[in-house]
């Protein structure tokens, strides 16, 4: 299994640079870095059509870059396993001093004493 996320880590990177060149490389209204490789470079490698070709490219990219996160998301949870799973905690002391106290706790207040019962009258 350890094989199977290690190659799918490394096509979500390789699909990575290779969306965001086929990107750069689209011609926006501004020109872009399309222009930077010469005018008419574009056309004469994908012919008259370049952006159909680079647009359907982004789209099939940007499909296998999803699908592929999505199913390494998946192998990659761990479901029903607890953050906390394994820390061993222990209860506290009921009679620990707080560290920031140079005294004991205090002993609980006693109960307060039961009213006397009043006397008889004759």
């Amino acid at each position: 299994m350890q094989i199977l996320i290690s190659f799918l880590y490394v096509i979500e990177v390789l699909v990575c640079f290779m969306l965001g060149g086929v990107i750069l490389l689209q011609k926006p209204k501004e020109g872009g870095l399309g222009v930077s490789f010469g005018g008419g470079m574009g056309e004469a490698l994908f012919g008259a059509q370049m952006g159909n070709v680079l647009t359907k490219a982004t789209i099939i990219l940007g499909t296998v870059f999803l699908l592929n996160t999505l199913v390494l998301s998946r192998l990659t949870s761990h479901s029903g396993a607890s953050v906390m799973e394994g820390v061993k905690t222990s209860a506290p002391a009921a009679d620990q001093a707080l560290p920031f106290s140079s005294q004991q706790p205090a002993a609980a207040p006693a109960a307060p004493a039961a009213p006397a019962a009043p006397a008889a009258q004759p």
